[in-house]
């Protein structure tokens, strides 16, 4: 029978029985003897020495030396695997989804139920953990939690609106198996299993070895749901009116024939109107316009509701808008239309332009005042102060916006360096005028005029243009001959937009459109340098915050409504903060000072309204290690439990040992005092 110790190394302490030994051995010699005078006639007649060596005093050192290792054999806790004690027969974790979509049809509080029914119900040689799946996987109970903390922990959780990674939290569960004591290693995952979740991580690398899987089987492969997402919020300006241009996208499945939408802004509903889905794409882009004071934040929501609809966390959106401020623009051409729509009568409050004198390139070169975006026809690179003016504007990421009027051997080569290849120059009035036909909505430019109220450009017409190659650039426009028209540069620091023709009557109609003055007002808004402060977060999501250049403040604070809720210290300007676990409108401020920096909105993933469910996932298949085959792993032995201290304490051998210990001291103690008494 195999027999084994917890704490061997703490034999290392049966050295101490040396001393008792060295005590007796010690009283052998007599020591510190003093002679007196009137006993020197005894010397003769010398008493025989008492031996202490003799039967009685063997017995306690032995007793003493018996009772010493006893002592510390109990220390190293001496038991024997496998006999008479409770071995860990498994070993049981549940992953529970904690996600917004498990809340469809109170999957989540179901599941819940059911962790808390397995925990009651397991045996004492079964281990229990849970894991929460959130934005983070998160331990909630370990193995050495006892039944009523592990209880009162899962009953304490409350749903939430995160999303999660299905291989983080698998990976978590696998850890706590690796170190845990029983026979057989379980995974009991309760979840929706959401099909875009398990198809995020299909080609991860296998891990999961001799680990068991249970799966939850979906009720349905798909759930009626209605939800709102992306919502963008864009400030636009129709002579002396601010406009907010909001659009948000709608996305039903199921049986719903119509669905109410209420649009709410700074209190005041904007819109409540009802929206037809019968005959309608799964997803329907919502649109409102309406007139905001430009020097105020914006705070707004949106709502939609009807029927069915098995998930109601994702109802509801949440947006926000900074309040204008002017911006700057150097303007070097000679349109008289692009002077005209940048003049203070139309631009005033949201652009204020500067007019640059083409003989003073030089001293403007050399000032170093840029402002925001620079604006500039192409016959004006000949100058090589232009093009030091251009390449600065972009070196320090400011924004530019190139119009094609003319190009020569020159500005080919300078366009070369930019990243484009200018090829001949087209004139299409003599075969007609080109128009606009493809133009990159999802693009901010260009996203406003989804709405017929900013008019429709593809009534624009284009009567000369350069045509251009770039491999590393975005074309936003096309023609009907499939030229590009207008693209966005990738090369550079800064933003820069070009133009394959100029903003006047001989190369196109767009400047007497209507769409030209909302366009050139987007246009400087995309080329102008961004706030690097992100507005839009996922519930529970960790940034990092970054300061526009120029903020000092020690430390950023996330308040709702006024009541703090987090606070974070700003190192090399940015500052790390975990966002709420609810959606909502939170405001950030710097230090202790009240005013606003930023709004940030906190709305659910899209990719959690998707109620789209597998029963079999492929990922999971791939995430198993077959180490070895399943023939040869029945016939293995099954392998032996490592006993922990509950079980250790269970066996007779530590409290024989502890007992047998004790007897002899006492036994010891009984000898010693009729040994001092019979002396």
């Amino acid at each position: 029978m195999p027999f084994s110790f917890f704490n061997p190394w703490f034999w290392l302490a049966a050295v101490a029985a040396a001393a008792p030994v060295w005590l007796h051995l010690r009283h052998k010699r007599q020591t510190n003897v003093v002679r007196f005078s009137t006993l020197r006639f005894l010397d003769d007649q010398p008493a025989p020495l008492q031996s202490p060596l003799r039967l009685r005093n063997l017995i306690l050192l032995a007793l003493r030396v018996l009772a010493l290792l006893l002592v510390v054999g109990a220390f190293c806790w001496p038991y024997s695997p496998g006999v008479d004690t409770a071995p860990i027969r498994e070993s049981r974790v549940y992953v529970l989804d904690n996600t917004l979509s498990h809340q469809a049809n109170d999957g989540f509080g179901q599941d819940r139920e059911r962790v808390l029914n397995g925990i009651a119900r397991a045996g004492s040689d079964v281990q229990v953990a849970v894991v929460e799946l959130a934005a983070a996987p998160r331990v909630i109970v370990s193995f050495s939690d006892d039944r009523q903390t592990a209880q009162r922990k899962v009953r304490g959780l409350r749903p939430s609106f995160q999303r999660g990674s299905y291989l983080a939290a698998f990976r978590q569960a696998n850890a706590l198996l690796a170190n845990s004591f029983g026979q057989e290693k379980r995974i009991v995952f309760l979840g929706d299993n959401q099909a875009n979740q398990w198809n995020e991580n299909v080609h991860t690398p296998p891990f999961l070895g001799d680990v068991q899987v249970e799966l939850p089987k979906p009720a349905a492969g798909r759930l009626p749901n209605l939800s709102l997402s992306d919502a963008r919020a864009q400030r636009l300006f129709q002579g002396d009116k601010s406009l907010v241009n909001l659009t948000i996208k709608l996305t039903h499945a199921g049986e719903a024939r119509t669905a109410d939408f209420i649009l709410r802004a700074n209190g005041q509903v904007i819109s409540n109107r009802k929206v037809d889905l019968d005959g309608q794409p799964e997803s329907i882009l919502l649109q409102a316009q309406w007139e905001a004071e430009p020097a105020s934040w914006l705070r707004g929501e949106a709502v939609v509701e009807g029927q069915p609809d098995a998930l109601a966390g994702d109802n509801r959106v949440f947006f926000s808008l900074a309040p204008v401020t002017e911006g700057k623009v150097a303007l070097l051409a000679q349109s008289p239309y692009l002077r005209l729509a940048l003049s203070p009568e139309i631009m005033r409050g949201r652009w204020a332009a500067r007019v640059l004198e083409p003989s003073r390139l030089e001293a403007e070169v050399a000032a170093g005042q840029d402002a925001d975006v620079l604006c500039l026809e192409s016959n004006y690179l000949q100058s090589s102060e232009a093009r030091k003016l251009l390449w600065r504007y972009l070196g320090n990421g400011r924004g530019v916006i190139l119009l094609l009027n003319r190009v020569t051997p020159t500005i080919r080569g300078y366009l070369r360096e930019l990243g484009f290849e200018a090829d001949e120059a087209i004139d299409a009035s003599e075969r007609g005028e080109e128009r606009f036909q493809f133009v990159f909505s999802n693009h901010p430019i260009f996203h406003p005029f989804l709405s017929p109220d900013f008019g429709n450009l593809m009534e624009v017409k284009v009567y000369k243009f350069i045509r251009l190659r770039s491999a590393q650039a975005l074309p936003l426009v096309f023609s009907e001959t499939g030229a590009g028209l207008f693209f966005q540069g990738t090369k550079s620091q800064g933003k820069l937009f070009v133009a394959a023709f100029g903003l006047d009557r001989e190369h196109t109609s767009w400047p007497v459109h209507q769409t030209f003055i909302p366009f050139v007002d987007l246009a400087l808004q995309a080329a102008r340098a961004e706030d690097p402060t992100p507005t839009s977060f996922e519930p529970g999501e960790v940034s990092f915050i970054q300061l526009p250049a120029g903020a000092v403040a020690r430390e950023v604070v996330l308040r709702d409504e006024g009541r703090e809720l987090a606070r974070s210290s700003v190192e090399q300007g940015r500052a790390r903060l975990r966002l709420p676990d609810q959606p909502g409108l939170y405001t950030l401020t710097y230090d202790d000072r009240p005013q606003i920096q930023q709004i940030l909105s906190v709305n659910p993933s899209p990719k959690e309204s998707e109620l789209t469910y597998v029963e079999s996932p492929e990922a999971l298949r791939a995430w198993r290690v077959d180490s070895v085959p399943s023939a040869a792993r029945t016939a293995l032995p099954a392998p032996r439990a490592r006993i922990p201290v509950s079980g250790i304490l269970q066996q007779r051998w530590w409290w024989w040992m502890v007992l047998a210990g004790l007897a002899a001291l006492m036994l010891e103690t009984v000898l010693a005092e009729m040994r001092k008494e019979r002396a």
